[in-house]
C-alpha cells in the first residue's frame, strides 16, 4: 500500500506523556462501560418484563455488532485518520449510552446496545495512534498500560454498578453513570489527543467488509445455538456450514481484488500469521474459562463432589483479584520485553499458562491451590494481552496498524464465541444421568484443552521467531 502524511494539528505539540495519559483514561472509560452493564442484566428483566432467553440478546447483539464493526472501522481509521474515527466512535457510544439510560422499551435498549458496539474499536484505534506517534520502549509501555486499564476499568465498572444500585432504585439514574465516563472521554479525544500522520491511500473494499460481516454474524449465531441446542441441531450447524462455505468464497474473492478488505496475504504472512493464530487460541482460553471459573468455585461439594461453595461476594473478590493479576501481567510485559523481547514474553506467558492449567488438573481439590493456579493463569494471560497487540503493531505496515489491531481484536472475539459454545456443550454432555450439574470430568477437559491451546501457541510463536530470523539473514 502507498501512504501519505498529513500536516500536524495543534494537539501534535502536546507532551507525549500527556497524550498517553488521555488515551489511557479513554480506555479506562471503555473498560468501565463494558464492565458496568453486565451486573445489571437481571434488573433489565424486571424493568422491561422480559425472560432470561430474551435478556441474552443484550450481550448477543453487542458481540455480533462488535465483531462486524471493528475491522471496517479500523480500516477506515487507516484511510481517513485514527483520531477522526475514534471521535466518531466515542460520540456514537455516548449517544448509545443515553439511549440505553432512557430506553422506554426493551427493543430500544437493544438498539442502543448495538450502537454501543464501536466501543470495542477504541483500543485498536488507540494502538494505531500510539504506534504512529511513538516508537520503541515508550510505545510498548503505552500499549501495555492501555490493555491494563481496560481490565481495571471493567472491574471498577462492575463494582460501581453494584454500589449505585444499592443507593437508588431508579434504573434510569443508574444507567446515567456510564454517560459521565464517556463524556469525559469525549473531551479527551476532541481536545487532548493528536491525529495520526500516516494514511493509507488504498480504496476501502466495502463489499468485502459486508461479506466478512455476513460470515462473522453467521458463525457467531451458529456457535450461540451450539451452547443451547448442541451441534446436531440444524439451528447450529446450518449457519456454521454456511459461514464456512461463504468464508472460502470470500477468501478467493479477496485474493483477487486489488485492494481487499482484509489483506489475507499479510494476515497469513510469516511475520503475522502465527501471531494471529496464537491470538485466536488466547481468545479461546481467556473467554472459555470465565463460566467454568465461576461455576466450579461456587459449586457445593456436598452436592456435586467438587467445588468450594463460594458465595457471590467471595467469587466477586476472587474475580477482581484475577483481573488485577491480568492488569499486572500486562503492565510488566514491556519491562520483561527489554530482556526477553516481545516474542519471549509471549512464550513465557504461554508456558506459565500451560503449567498453571496442568497443575489445576492435578490439584483442584483444595481452594488454596485452585485459587493460586487461577491467579497465575490470569497473570500469564495479562502478559499475552499486553505484548501481543504491541508485536502485531510493530510487524504491521505503518499505514495498516489500525486494521492489524482490529483483526487481532476480532479473532479474540471469535475465539471467545467459539470457546463459549464448546464449553457449554462439554459441560452439558458431562452431566451424569439423572443429574442436573456437570461432572468434574467436564471441567478437567476444559482445563486440559486450555493447557493444550497454550502449548500450541508456544509452537506457533517459536515458528514465528525462526521464520522472521531466517528472513533477516
Amino acid at each position: 500500500m502507498s501512504t501519505r502524511t498529513t500536516p500536524l494539528d495543534r494537539t501534535a505539540t502536546l507532551p507525549v506523556a500527556s497524550v498517553i495519559g488521555f488515551l489511557v483514561f479513554t480506555e479506562l472509560a471503555s473498560g468501565f462501560v463494558q464492565g458496568y452493564y453486565l451486573p445489571l442484566i437481571a434488573l433489565f428483566g424486571t424493568e422491561f418484563g422480559v425472560n432470561a432467553a430474551q435478556l441474552n440478546w443484550f450481550t448477543t447483539v453487542f458481540t455480533l455488532a462488535s465483531a462486524v464493526l471493528v475491522p471496517v472501522l479500523s480500516k477506515i481509521g487507516d484511510r481517513y485518520g485514527h483520531r477522526r474515527v475514534l471521535r466518531i466512535a466515542v460520540v456514537l457510544v455516548f449517544a448509545a449510552s443515553l439511549m440505553v439510560a432512557f430506553a422506554p422499551t426493551f427493543e430500544v435498549l437493544l438498539i442502543g446496545r448495538v450502537l454501543m458496539a464501536p466501543l470495542t474499536v477504541w483500543l485498536p484505534l488507540e494502538i494505531a495512534l500510539i504506534h504512529n506517534r511513538i516508537t520503541g520502549d515508550t510505545a510498548r509501555k503505552a500499549i501495555a498500560y492501555l490493555v491494563a486499564v481496560l481490565a481495571i476499568g471493567a472491574v471498577l465498572g462492575s463494582l460501581a454498578s453494584g454500589g449505585v444500585t444499592a443507593l437508588t432504585d431508579d434504573i434510569h439514574l443508574v444507567l446515567l453513570v456510564p454517560c459521565v465516563m464517556v463524556a469525559v472521554a469525549l473531551y479527551a479525544v476532541f481536545v487532548k489527543i493528536p491525529e495520526s500522520t500516516v494514511r493509507s491511500t488504498a480504496k476501502i473494499d466495502y463489499a468485502g467488509f459486508a461479506g466478512l460481516a455476513v460470515i462473522v454474524a453467521a458463525l457467531l449465531w451458529g456457535m450461540g445455538q451450539v451452547s443451547s441446542q448442541g451441534f446436531t441441531s440444524p439451528a447450529a450447524y446450518v449457519p456454521i456450514a454456511a459461514a464456512l462455505i461463504a468464508a472460502v468464497l470470500w477468501s478467493v474473492w479477496q485474493l483477487r481484488v486489488a485492494t481487499p478488505a482484509i489483506d489475507l496475504r499479510l494476515v497469513a504472512s510469516r511475520a503475522l500469521g502465527p501471531l494471529y493464530l496464537a491470538s485466536f487460541l488466547f481468545g479461546l482460553v481467556l473467554f472459555g474459562n470465565q463460566v467454568p471459573f465461576a461455576t466450579f468455585l461456587t459449586a457445593d461439594p456436598a452436592v456435586t463432589g467438587y467445588g468450594f461453595g463460594l458465595t457471590a461476594v467471595q467469587l466477586s473478590g476472587l474475580t477482581a483479584a484475577t483481573t488485577g493479576m491480568a492488569a499486572v501481567g500486562s503492565t510488566v510485559s514491556p519491562f520483561l520485553a527489554k530482556r526477553l523481547g516481545l516474542l519471549g514474553v509471549l512464550m513465557l506467558g504461554s508456558g506459565i499458562g500451560a503449567i498453571a492449567f496442568v497443575l489445576q488438573v492435578l490439584m483442584h481439590s483444595a481452594l488454596v491451590w485452585s485459587a493460586t493456579f487461577f491467579l497465575v493463569s490470569w497473570f500469564a494471560m495479562g502478559l499475552l494481552i499486553g505484548a501481543m497487540p504491541t508485536l502485531i503493531a510493530e510487524r504491521s505496515p505503518s499505514d495498516a496498524t489500525g486494521i492489524a489491531a482490529g483483526i487481532y481484536n476480532t479473532l479474540r472475539t471469535l475465539g471467545g464465541a467459539i470457546a463459549g459454545a464448546l464449553v457449554a456443550f462439554v459441560l452439558t454432555v458431562t452431566v451424569p444421568d439423572g443429574g442436573s450439574v456437570p461432572g468434574i470430568s467436564g471441567y478437567v477437559l476444559v482445563w486440559v484443552a486450555s493447557a493444550v491451546a497454550f502449548g500450541i501457541a508456544i509452537v506457533l510463536l517459536s515458528a514465528s521467531r525462526q521464520r522472521v530470523a531466517a528472513e533477516r539473514k
